[in-house]
C-alpha cells in the first residue's frame, strides 16, 4: 500500500493513466530484502517508474516497491509468485 501511494506521488501522470485505463493491481512475492533491491534495482536499470518504501519501524527496511506494469517489465518479474497464494 505504501508503494502504491508514492508511486502515484511520483508518477501522477503515469497513475492517472492507469486509475483510467486498468485499475489492475498485482501482488508478488520476494524471497527476502535482498531480493527486492535486486528486482527493484532490475527495474530501474530497464526503465520502469518504479518507487520503493522504507519501514520505519522495521528498521528502515526494503518492504515493497510499485511499478507500471507494461509487458516489457512484466517480463522481468513473471518469475514471482504471487503473494497471499
Amino acid at each position: 500500500m505504501h508503494s502504491a501511494t508514492e508511486f502515484a506521488h511520483k508518477f501522477p501522470n503515469q497513475f492517472q493513466d492507469w486509475m483510467t485505463n486498468s485499475q489492475y493491481v498485482v501482488s508478488l512475492s520476494a524471497n527476502d530484502e535482498n531480493h527486492l533491491k535486486e528486482i527493484y534495482t532490475k527495474l530501474e536499470w530497464f526503465g520502469a517508474n518504479v518507487v520503493k518504501f522504507h519501514e520505519p519501524d522495521m528498521e528502515n527496511q526494503l518492504t515493497s516497491i510499485a511499478f507500471y506494469g507494461t509487458p516489457e517489465m512484466m517480463k522481468i518479474t513473471n518469475n514471482l509468485k504471487l503473494a497471499l497464494s
